[in-house]
C-alpha cells in the first residue's frame, strides 16, 4: 500500500486543487449530505457537532439523498446550493 500525503512538498507539483473561497469555516453556511446508508445521519450530525465547536459556524444545513445508488436529485442540488456555502456529503453503513 502506498500512502500519499496530499500536503507534502514533494507532491505539490503532481497535482492542483481546486481554488479555495474559504480560508477557514468561520461564519459559513455548512451542509451536510449523506447518502440514505444506515448511520451516515449519525456520522454527519457528529462532524457538524464537531465542526461547531471548533469554527464559528452560521448554520448547519442536513440532508439526505432519497438514495444512495443515485446522483443527487436537481432540486436538492439547488436547495444546497441555495442555503449552503460549503457542503460535505457522508456515507455509512
Amino acid at each position: 500500500m502506498i500512502l500519499l500525503d496530499p500536503t507534502s512538498e514533494g507532491l505539490k507539483d503532481s497535482y492542483n486543487l481546486a481554488p479555495r473561497r474559504f480560508r477557514s469555516l468561520d461564519g459559513v453556511r455548512l451542509g451536510l449530505l449523506g447518502n440514505s446508508k444506515l448511520n451516515a445521519d449519525k456520522i454527519l450530525d457528529a462532524v457538524g457537532e464537531i465542526l461547531s465547536e471548533r469554527y464559528a459556524v452560521e448554520t448547519v444545513f442536513h440532508r439526505m439523498k432519497p438514495s444512495f445508488s443515485r446522483p443527487v436529485p436537481d432540486d436538492l442540488k439547488k436547495e444546497m446550493l441555495g442555503h449552503c456555502d460549503v457542503v460535505i456529503a457522508g456515507v455509512g453503513d
